[in-house]
């Protein structure tokens, strides 16, 4: 009976070791969005405001569903943005995926990740993109080249951070583009896991593209399954 017990102890604990989703927004009706300005809505606030930029729910296009988010800037718009703070727990510092559905624009829409304090000295990465140029400012500028995206199409984004080394692990753009080598990727004042991200527009280029599907998991270090896993093994060997 006692390792009927422990062996369901501890697939209930391998079950808290798996990926989890801690964070999703698709922009969706269901998920209490309305059309028009996203400022005010599921606790999203304004950066930078500039009456000239538009950060708005509509359904005109979507990757799924019937909304998305239009991010729009005019080139006298300037750096603006809005910022959404995320809350979950990690005790564990398991790993940090995070993905994202992007139809581009002519000019860049920047996605910013902050640590718990926030703010531009906490930053943890910046990920540039546009039609023709990628940039990821992570500890240092990484010039991406020409990833020849089209504004006719949906591109995923997806970035590894490993929150314990402060190194992002893996990026890529679609199904051709990837960034594999580690790199730090904390300002020297950010530490610790992804606490808010901002989407913004870009410096005084203009700015037209549609952001969706905004997913963060948690991606537990197989080494701590490893020790559950033995730590079960071995009292069963001491028990038989």
């Amino acid at each position: 009976m006692k390792k009927i017990l422990l062996l369901l102890f501890l697939a209930s604990a391998m079950a808290s070791f798996s990926e989890e989703q801690v964070f999703f927004c698709g922009f969706e009706e269901n998920e209490g969005y309305e059309l028009g300005a996203i400022t005010g809505q599921n606790d999203w606030t304004e950066l930078f405001s500039h009456t000239i930029n538009q950060y708005e729910v509509t359904n005109k296009v979507s990757f799924t569903g019937d909304q998305s988010l239009y991010v729009y800037g005019p080139r006298e718009g300037g750096d603006t943005g809005i910022k959404k703070v995320v809350e979950y727990e990690n005790p564990y510092h398991g790993k940090i995926f995070v993905s994202y559905m992007l139809k581009p624009a002519d000019r860049y829409v920047r996605l910013y990740f902050y640590d718990a304090v926030g703010g531009d000295n906490h930053r943890i990465a910046v990920v540039h993109i546009n039609t023709h140029e990628l940039y990821i400012d992570a500890g240092g500028t990484w010039n991406g080249g020409d990833p020849d995206l089209s504004v006719d199409e949906w591109y995923k984004v997806t970035l590894l951070f490993d929150p314990v080394d402060n190194v992002l692990e893996e990026f890529t753009l679609g199904d051709d583009i990837t960034l594999d080598e580690i790199r730090n990727y904390c300002d020297e004042a950010a530490s610790g896991d992804i606490g808010s991200f901002a989407i913004r527009t870009g410096w005084n280029d203009p700015t037209d593209a549609w952001v969706d599907d905004i997913t963060i998991e948690l991606i537990p270090e197989p080494a701590c399954m490893g020790l559950l896993a033995l730590a079960g093994f071995l009292f069963l060997r001491k028990r038989s």
